[in-house]
């Protein structure tokens, strides 16, 4: 028997709704082996630190009402399925890289975004 998974999501920042063609959300715990001399020769200990979120966002390029990225302070970043059974919020979000993607399979033009958050919230 098969089971339904998140299919097309929402993106929505500060209550707004973006096209997006790819998300891609990453976390790094932070955690990392601490290496010391020992006879064993192997590394013991582990020393826990800052996790970090950083997204990558691709997005159309509408002929109107575009946003611009680089203006873009203290957002709230947002994704869900369409019938709300999967969300996620990155708070304090920033934007660090934005570049414009076009190529000759592409039928439209793109744009990037790197953002870093220093929040996550799995509602």
């Amino acid at each position: 028997m098969s089971e339904e998974v998140v299919g097309t999501i929402v993106l929505s920042i500060d209550g707004t709704e973006y096209d997006c063609t790819s998300c891609n959300p990453s976390e790094v715990t932070g955690n990392r082996p601490v290496p010391t001399m020992n006879r064993q020769r192997r590394t013991k200990y582990v020393a826990k630190g800052n996790k970090a979120y950083s997204l990558s966002v691709e997005t159309v390029i509408p002929l109107a009402g575009s946003i611009d990225w680089s203006s873009v302070e203290d957002a709230r970043l947002t994704i869900e399925s369409e019938d709300g059974s999967f969300r996620e919020t990155y708070i304090d979000c920033w934007p660090q890289e934005i570049g414009t993607s076009t190529g000759v399979e592409a039928n439209n033009a793109g744009r990037s975004i790197s953002l870093f958050a220093l929040d996550k919230i799995v509602e």
